[in-house]
């Protein structure tokens, strides 16, 4: 299919992989997408700027880097930092078309629906599209395409006029003309406001007076003069700010012209280096517009399909939608008037270039369209064949499946240190734009959106796995009926019962492919010296490993059904660091988790102690917590043996005490290279299971076992 994609300031019309189907999601052919001439032309032109540029504009993403610079080194940040900027990503979050297939889990649609979207990432300017049942609305039969393409920026504007807690007869300002100020204008209007409007641009106030403005002015010293003459003296009763600038000014000008205890609400990314007074002697309320409204940004509601209460959260996102294609519907609001160029998918391209390089006056909103029945097979196939060729025979061909953060930081640079072993062929993610920033960058010749193209291709000998945690064992499962090797990133399996599934299709085959978890500290080359010490003893091994973990945001995914858990989804590799030093079988384990009383954020399941029993006497302590300074080191073992004891901090140095060697030192290294070369060395010599079965199903049943014994009767 056909989508849009930037790269480097540069938009352009690429062909990609169709999204797979997913249950949560609904796949929707579009008709027509509104291309936002603010939001993405400001998208675009920071990808095309310099890294000091970005670095200014993004605070928060530069102290991620020193942050990333101070745990990872330089070369390794400088090398995530590369891989980020060289992303292709999608434009576009607000379209119209009709619903192509629904998820198991979808009931509120039906194919051959016609509906508007929402969602950056997900209502793309994209022939096909995947997107979630709380991000998609109905349109009503009586709205055009053209306008329900405007169902995001009309959600905007609805959820900060919401915010504005408006009444009837109020007079409320509205700084910023722009597409989103254009539709507040009329909303306000709609809802018997008196609205004056304030933008630079004269053209953009003429609209607004076509919309029903009262007024409208272009500098800040015409609207302080005439507002005391429209409000008798007092003052707006409500500011909305849609305006896009750095500039602290619309702000303070917002608290100058509101009156006494009235509302000013920020809906457009505004500066907010804002003075004290007049804001606190005139007891204003400041507020903050979120998007479309309740959900955003919440995966629950948006991704997982799970809606508020109609009685506790009357005005959703998903609401809000619906509600301004009704008043579009009624013809209270008029959004095709606004529409001042249309152009097919194909010279989108120079659309975007038309919007960069306009001199005066941008469009306000520019439509684009799409081609009809064109090529129907190509457009809805979830894999495409690249210009790229596979380049050398005799390596292993390798298919990524997830090439998320892990994917692209850990597995991707340390291929190319394997490059003599192995070759990646195939790309596999969820993400259309995903799999092709990937596929590029490898030179890889087969990009997908399901795994099964993969494992079904016969090129492709082996596969890298590393989704989220749900979908490790199934497809793993999936990938050895087929026949090909598996490096499967932890956890292997979430339940029992995805265990048992593995344990029967491992139990049934003849000839088994290379199968290995990416248990990688086993691997690390100082976990290899203290096997060499602890491995001569001839008394039971004393171990405590501590693991500071740091705190993840309430939501986070690992914490979801998706990731299992930090137990489950972490610390199953500190069980396989105890079974491969201890080199014995387990004989039992338990666990002691905090139970948070009065602090429901607190988790047993990344706050406990655990105890395992090994069957030479061995006893092993892991002390897990998500409560520490993250100035501490994340992880630290004690091991002590026969009046002798060995210190491992961090995996960046082993200290040795009682014992004749020497210390170990070096940048850190937890095994991720040395565990995917023994991988390949593996399907060279035939070894199907470089980290024995057994040891694996103990590993995970153990990390299940604990996981539900540490939650007790606790609720989820």
């Amino acid at each position: 299919m056909k989508q849009i994609l930037l790269h480097k300031g540069v938009v352009s019309v690429e062909d990609v992989p169709a999204p797979a189907r997913d249950p949560h999601y609904v796949l929707v052919e579009v008709s027509k997408s509104l291309i936002s001439t603010g939001t993405e032309m400001a998208s675009v032109q920071l990808s095309g700027a310099s890294l000091l540029t970005k670095a200014k504009e993004r605070p928060r993403e530069l102290k991620k880097v020193l942050e990333s610079i101070r745990v990872r080194g330089i070369k390794r940040t400088w090398s995530l930092v590369q891989a980020k900027l060289d992303e292709w990503k999608p434009l576009g979050y607000s379209c119209v078309g009709h619903v192509l297939a629904v998820g198991d889990r979808v009931t509120q649609f039906q194919v051959g629906d016609r509906v508007a979207c929402a969602g950056a990432g997900m209502a793309n300017h994209a022939e096909i599209i995947s997107v979630p049942s709380n991000l998609i609305v109905k349109v009503p039969s009586q709205v055009s395409d053209r306008s329900a393409s405007f169902v995001t920026l009309g959600a905007i504007a609805m959820q900060g006029v919401r915010r504005a807690d408006v009444r009837l007869g109020e007079t409320v300002c509205v700084i910023g003309l722009g597409l989103v100020g254009q539709i507040t204008v009329q909303l306000l209007h709609a809802a018997g406001c008196r609205v004056i409007g304030y933008d630079l641009d004269a053209s953009r106030i003429k609209a607004g007076l076509a919309h029903g403005l009262l007024f409208g002015a272009h500098s800040n010293r015409e609207l302080i003069t005439q507002i005391p003459l429209l409000t008798s003296g007092q003052g707006v009763d409500a500011t909305i700010l849609t305006a896009s600038t750095p500039s602290s000014e619309p702000t303070q000008l917002a608290f100058d012209i509101t009156r006494k205890k009235g509302r000013i609400v920020v809906v457009g990314a505004v500066g907010m280096d804002i003075q004290r007074s007049p804001f606190y002697e005139k007891e204003q309320d400041f507020v903050i517009s979120c998007s479309y409204g309740p959900g955003r940004y919440d995966a629950e509601y948006e991704l997982r399909g799970h809606d508020y209460p109609y009685a506790f959260v009357r005005w959703t996102e998903n609401r809000n939608m619906s509600a301004f294609l009704d008043l579009i519907e009624k013809k209270m609001i008029d959004v095709d008037s606004l529409i001042e160029a249309e152009m097919p998918l194909e010279e989108s391209e120079k659309a975007y270039e038309l919007l960069e390089k306009h001199k005066g006056s941008k469009p306000l909103a520019v439509v684009l369209t799409y081609p009809e029945q064109v090529n129907e097979t190509m457009k809805t196939t979830p894999v495409i064949k690249t210009s790229f060729r596979i380049k050398t025979e005799g390596k292993v061909r390798v298919g990524l499946i997830g090439v998320g953060n892990f994917m692209k930081s850990v597995h991707i640079p340390n291929l190319g240190q394997l490059e003599a072993q192995a070759e990646v062929i195939a790309v596999c993610a969820g993400s259309s734009a995903s799999a092709t920033t990937v596929a590029k960058h490898l030179k890889a010749p087969i990009v997908s959106t399901d795994y099964r193209e993969l494992i079904s291709d016969p090129r492709v000998d082996a596969v890298i796995i590393a989704t989220r945690h749900d979908k490790h064992a199934s497809i793993a499962e999936d990938a050895l009926r087929a026949g090909k090797h598996v490096y499967l990133e932890k956890p292997l399996a979430l339940d029992m019962a995805e265990l048992e599934r593995l344990n029967k299709a491992v139990g049934s085959m003849n000839a088994t492919p290379v199968f290995m978890v990416g248990f990688n500290r086993r691997f690390s080359p100082f976990t290899k010296k203290l096997k060499d010490y602890v491995v001569k003893r001839n008394a039971p091994l004393v171990m405590t490993y501590r693991v500071n973990a740091g705190e993840l945001p309430v939501g986070h995914w690992t914490k979801t059904d998706e990731g299992g858990g930090r137990l489950r989804g972490e610390a199953c590799h500190m069980i396989d660091f105890f079974q491969a030093v201890v080199d014995s079988p387990l004989h039992d384990c338990f666990i002691k988790g905090i139970h948070p009383h009065s602090n429901v954020h607190l988790r047993p399941d990344e706050n406990f102690s655990a105890q395992f029993i090994y069957r030479d006497g061995s006893l092993c302590n892991l002390i897990y917590t998500s409560l520490g300074q993250t100035d501490l080191p994340k992880e630290v073992v004690e091991a002590h043996w026969g009046g002798m004891s060995a210190i491992l901090d961090d995996f960046k140095r082993l200290s040795l005490f009682g014992v004749s060697g020497d210390d170990l030192s070096m940048a850190q290294n937890k095994g991720q290279l040395e565990s995917l070369r023994t991988f390949f060395s593996s399907i060279r010599n035939g070894i199907s299971f470089p980290i024995s079965w057994d040891h694996l199903v103990e590993t995970t049943s153990a990390a299940i076992q604990l996981d539900r014994d540490v939650w007790g009767t606790l609720p989820r």
